[in-house]
């Protein structure tokens, strides 16, 4: 029986690279939402973020479960209208 390959690991210092980005990705999602009340809008325009990847792989648990895809920039735009219209307090609403 043959032996099925391992995965390609990505090297230690790509790895590296991929951890600090993201960390700092994580740390500017949190600084637009600081409170149960603020409201934000943030788009991470890049397929790495949608698809399982080592690069989504490392988003906080809390940011990975409120991603929407979109197909294109017009959905997406769609659905931010759509959310903020949803807002009680929303300026949009005035």
């Amino acid at each position: 029986q043959a032996a099925e390959a391992d995965p390609p690991r990505p090297s230690p210092s790509k790895d590296y690279y991929v951890n600090l980005c993201m960390k700092a990705v994580n740390q500017c999602v949190g600084r637009a939402i600081r409170h149960i009340n603020d409201y934000a809008a943030i788009l991470l325009l890049d397929g790495r973020y949608v698809e399982q990847t080592a690069v989504s792989s490392r988003l906080s648990n809390w940011i990975g479960k409120s991603l929407r895809p979109s197909r294109n920039f017009g959905a997406c735009q769609g659905s931010l209208v759509r959310f903020f219209k949803s807002i009680p307090s929303s300026p949009m609403n005035a």
